[in-house]
């Protein structure tokens, strides 16, 4: 999947409280996850996005959690545990160029890591694969770090893989779009 990680001893920075100022999960997420939906986070790190979409996903809800890093993995999943969600979540260690998810969601989230992704085109095509027919794909990408130029090559392989941008949300900080297939 990614080229490049973050490293699982600074996975604090991905959860803080000024984090939280600038991307409220809730805020960003709000109106694309129901109850009962089945949802994915790839890169999820250690978990930022992905407790409260299993919060948002309910009881009846599951979450599909990638990553590279078992570290980050274990993370996410030590945290779910303590707050009574790890029955909602499924942890995937993925490879660098196949996220081994051989299922479909009603919603998925890649939050400020495509940029890492050694294959974009390949990415993309299974995303697309694990999107059922009404779905949507929320792609974020950070604006320090992804200049226009690049963010819009990377769009431009989402769309060659059969992705279709339809929204796109303002996420602070981020350039963002909403994919349908």
């Amino acid at each position: 999947m990614s080229q490049h990680t973050c490293p699982s001893w600074f996975s604090f920075s991905l959860d803080n409280v000024l984090r939280r100022r600038f991307h409220d999960p809730a805020a960003i997420l709000r109106g694309h996850i129901q109850p009962g939906a089945t949802v994915m986070d790839i890169g999820c790190g250690p978990g930022y996005f992905t407790i409260p979409m299993a919060q948002m996903a309910g009881e009846t809800g599951r979450v599909i959690a990638v990553d590279l890093q078992k570290s980050m993995l274990d993370k996410m999943l030590y945290r779910a545990e303590l707050l009574g969600l790890g029955g909602r979540l499924e942890a995937i260690q993925c490879k660098p160029d196949d996220i081994m998810v051989r299922e479909q969601a009603d919603f998925i989230l890649s939050f400020w890591m495509v940029h890492e992704v050694r294959d974009a085109g390949l990415f993309f095509r299974q995303v697309a694969a694990a999107m059922k027919k009404d779905s949507r794909y929320l792609l974020v990408e950070p604006k320090f770090h992804v200049t226009g130029k690049r963010y819009g090559r990377i769009t431009g392989r989402a769309e060659a893989a059969g992705l279709k941008p339809i929204e796109e949300p303002s996420v602070p900080l981020s350039r963002s779009v909403l994919f349908s297939l």
